[in-house]
């Protein structure tokens, strides 16, 4: 015990790439460590029916990934808000239970609201208000806020979800989010939160042994219901932290709804479609677009990449777009230091007489 309370001592006083890097490695050792267990109670993905990979295949994801996701926060105080942690495991504990035995709809459904009340109620994290979607001013929820921020917590895991269908597809867009969110975070001239760095390293862990590469054939680990619905909640938290802070947010709803696009986008497409053909929207069928891509003779591998690759670009449509408030002035103070030291001193000269251009001071900057 006391060797391992001198490692996590160690670890929290580290910089948060070390603390990742460790959250990195722990979440590929579980990988490795769960795989056997899997098998002999059953959490595995058998081939058969829509399923078409090769072999049985371990369901660890979610447990790795949450694993990974835990050490690396216990290894500096206030990483992780414990709030998060619970939510996270409740959506996780009702996924195992859905890959070991399945579940109705309707539960998991239920659990997806406690889980996201969990986040409103306790973590305090919630949509305000929509930005400047018309032109008119922000757009504020005021008592619509609450149902606002669960529906769309709830219908983020379930697109999420939905995404999961083949190798490396929806570990993969978790990484182009994530990636996305702390380029926007720095862009925007404020700290980048260690939670953010964790959980990136976390899903990189477990996404070496699900993503195809020259050195893996095919996936050796799947998120399944356990792992696809822990990303999709830890996925809209972080979002929602996104868009918090009023005048002070990194980014507008707008710009994290393209962050976030191309589960959702499939998803909706997916239920409209099936509702026009007079069938029921939540019935699974092949018709996703990796399936599309699939049967325009891709390989999994070609698609999965290509896919990422689009979602990647989505994100890029409006993640660096100007923060605003003080976030926005800390960064154009930045930029206009950066130009100015960049510039010979012989063409600083200003004319005399007053500045037309005075920054106030924010933060230190």
């Amino acid at each position: 015990m006391a060797l391992i309370e001198d490692i996590l001592g160690y670890f929290g006083n580290a910089s948060p790439v070390l603390v990742s890097g460790g959250g990195l490695a722990f979440t590929a050792l579980l990988i490795h460590l769960l795989s056997k267990p899997a098998e002999r109670v059953g959490l595995i993905d058998r081939p058969g029916g829509r399923k078409t990979h090769e072999g049985l295949v371990p369901l660890t994801g979610g447990l790795a990934i949450y694993g990974g996701f835990v050490f690396a926060s216990s290894c500096g105080t206030g990483i992780v808000s414990p709030i998060l942690l619970l939510g996270m495991g409740l959506v996780l504990v009702v996924g195992l239970i859905d890959d070991l035995y399945g579940l109705s709809a309707r539960f998991r459904l239920v659990a997806e609201i406690c889980a996201a009340l969990i986040m409103v109620v306790w973590g305090g994290k919630m949509i305000h208000d929509l930005g400047d979607i018309v032109g008119t001013g922000s757009l504020r929820l005021g008592l619509f806020a609450i149902p606002f921020t669960v529906l769309c917590t709830v219908g983020f895991i379930n697109a999420f979800n939905m995404s999961d269908g083949i190798d490396g597809l929806a570990s993969g867009c978790a990484i182009t989010a994530m990636s996305w969110f702390i380029v926007a975070t720095w862009l925007a001239g404020q700290p980048i939160n260690p939670k953010e760095w964790v959980l990136l390293a976390a899903i990189l862990g477990f996404a070496a042994y699900n993503v195809r590469h020259p050195l893996r054939k095919k996936a050796s680990a799947f998120l399944g219901d356990s792992g696809s619905m822990l990303l999709g909640f830890a996925l809209s938290w972080v979002a929602i932290q996104m868009v918090e802070g009023g005048p002070n947010r990194i980014l507008s709803p707008i710009a994290v709804a393209w962050v976030l696009a191309l589960p959702v986008i499939d998803t909706v497409r997916l239920m409209l479609q099936r509702g026009l053909r007079g069938g029921n929207p939540f019935v699974a069928d092949r018709e996703h677009l990796h399936h599309i891509l699939l049967r325009k003779n891709l390989t999994p591998g070609q698609t999965s990449w290509l896919l990422v690759g689009i979602n990647g670009v989505l994100g890029a449509i409006r993640s660096d777009e100007p923060p605003s408030g003080s976030a926005r002035l800390v960064a154009d103070r930045r930029v206009h230091r950066d130009f100015r030291d960049a510039l010979p001193a012989d063409d600083l000269r200003l004319p005399a007489g007053p500045s037309r251009f005075r920054y106030p001071a924010v933060n230190g900057v």
